[in-house]
């Protein structure tokens, strides 16, 4: 049931603690594996194509365990649930650390993976379940630092422990907080009642083909550019796994996630501007530190370290974003924090030929400020115009949605540095750097309409 009272018992606090501790190292490593793929092409003897499966596979795990997240939840006890992903994440933790070759590695890591696909949406189950109304903002705003600081403090994270001990010890380094969290998840109490449902594994294999397909897609812009055989291929194989994807759903008895939550038209607005904002935010964090050394030439340390400021600043005024939504309502934040994402783009667009190191450190801060005021926000908003009873399964598409469109933005990012002109590789970086961002201000752009038409139906839903 929905807390009445504007506290929260010690139990409720240890459980949520518990849930951002593995949640946040699971977001972590997903970015911080990025700057070992240099040392892991040469140790394990693969190509760079190969070895981005450690980040791409993870980021695909994660999605498919994140959308089964309203079934776990009505069917299994929360502290189960958490035990089970926590134990999981320790498991990949140990294998990956201890790998000898790359498939174990790769093992290692979807193993991972399913712990942080049980502890993401997790940690924001019990938010809603535990934190009172009146300060859910602020609490969702702490979840919200969970997803938005760990993937920008990731490259930072992996430069510095590659740089002065191992890529093995990032592995090392996080185990004993998974150890304490594990611990921790100890005190988690269940609030709701369970039902006995059945599965839908049919479903389930029709988004991973959606998933998969769509992302061995687009890792062929890159290379292939936009006009290719394989990326048509991959976008029919996706749109037929869709088509049977809705129809199977319409007449399924068994639980997977309730498509009929995009019927709700604030939802659906809301969601989509959600995933322009994690699809520029993670593709931006994987264009700077490309940016920094090819164009810059500054190191990989120095590379990492220029967006640690931003990330901490904006990462720490996350609750404030909540307070703000929570005393302000929903708009005025969100719309604040959608300008300010936009202007920082805007910045970068018209200085990519001229960007040093300083400069990304000042624009970063502001657009990672911008970013985190209005990406929490508005899953809070979104989360509290469905309702109670569709709070889960919007909090499943949600975050699934904002890993596989990190994964997306990564790729996309990548084919934009690709389309780069010039006579060196600093000036091909630059040009193409350019097009990343030119593309990813006309998303945030539309953010704008989104957003527009969001809080005018939104307003008429919560005044009914």
């Amino acid at each position: 049931m929905q807390p009445n009272t504007d506290k929260m018992s010690q139990r409720d606090i240890l459980a949520i603690i518990a849930a951002a501790i593995m949640a946040f190292i699971g977001v972590l490593i997903e970015t911080s594996m990025n700057v070992t793929f240099p040392t892991l092409t040469k140790q394990f003897h693969v190509d760079l194509n190969t070895i981005q499966w450690v980040t791409t596979g993870y980021l695909l795990m994660v999605s498919l365990v994140i959308i089964c997240s309203s079934y776990l939840k009505g069917r299994f006890k929360e502290r189960n649930i958490f035990m089970a992903g926590a134990i999981l994440a320790i498991v990949g933790d140990l294998v990956c650390a201890l790998a000898g070759n790359f498939s174990i590695l790769l093992i290692g890591r979807l193993i991972q993976a399913m712990g942080t696909g049980i502890s993401l949406p997790l940690l924001f189950n019990i938010i809603l379940e535990r934190a009172p109304m009146a300060k859910r903002g602020v609490f969702m705003g702490l979840g919200g630092l969970i997803i938005s600081l760990a993937p920008a403090l990731g490259p930072t994270f992996g430069g510095v422990v590659v740089y002065f001990l191992s890529w093995r010890d990032i592995f090392w380094i996080v185990l004993p907080l998974m150890i304490i969290g594990l611990i921790m998840g100890l005190a988690i109490e269940q609030i709701t009642p369970l039902r006995q449902e059945k599965f839908d594994w049919l479903r389930l294999f029709l988004l991973a083909v959606i998933f998969v397909s769509l992302t061995l897609g687009f890792n062929t812009v890159s290379t292939l550019g936009w006009v290719n055989g394989q990326f048509g291929l991959a976008l029919i194989v996706m749109l037929l796994a869709v088509w049977a994807f809705i129809v199977i759903s319409n007449h399924s008895q068994r639980v997977l996630v309730n498509i009929n939550i995009f019927k709700n038209p604030v939802f659906t607005m809301a969601l989509i501007a959600y995933i322009f904002i994690q699809f520029t935010n993670i593709g931006i964090n994987f264009v700077l530190p490309n940016y920094a050394q090819i164009a810059d030439h500054a190191t990989s340390l120095i590379a990492g370290i220029i967006m640690l400021p931003g990330s901490l600043i904006s990462g720490l005024l996350n609750p404030v974003w909540g307070r703000m939504y929570d005393t302000m309502g929903a708009k005025r934040p969100i719309t604040i924090g959608n300008t300010v994402y936009f202007l920082a783009i805007i910045l970068f667009a018209v200085s990519c030929f001229n960007l040093s190191p300083a400069l990304i450190l000042v624009y970063y801060t502001l657009f990672a400020i911008g970013m985190t005021m209005s990406f929490s926000n508005t899953m809070t908003y979104a989360l509290t115009i469905v309702g109670r009873e569709q709070e889960a399964d919007a909090n499943a598409i949600f975050n699934t949605m904002q890993q596989f469109a990190g994964s997306i933005g990564t790729a996309v990012a990548s084919s934009f540095l690709a389309s780069g002109t010039g006579t060196n590789a600093a000036t091909v970086m630059q040009s193409g750097t350019q097009h990343a961002f030119m593309f990813v201000g006309l998303l945030i752009f539309i953010n704008f309409i989104l957003y527009h038409f969001t809080f005018k139906l939104g307003n008429q839903q919560l005044a009914r």
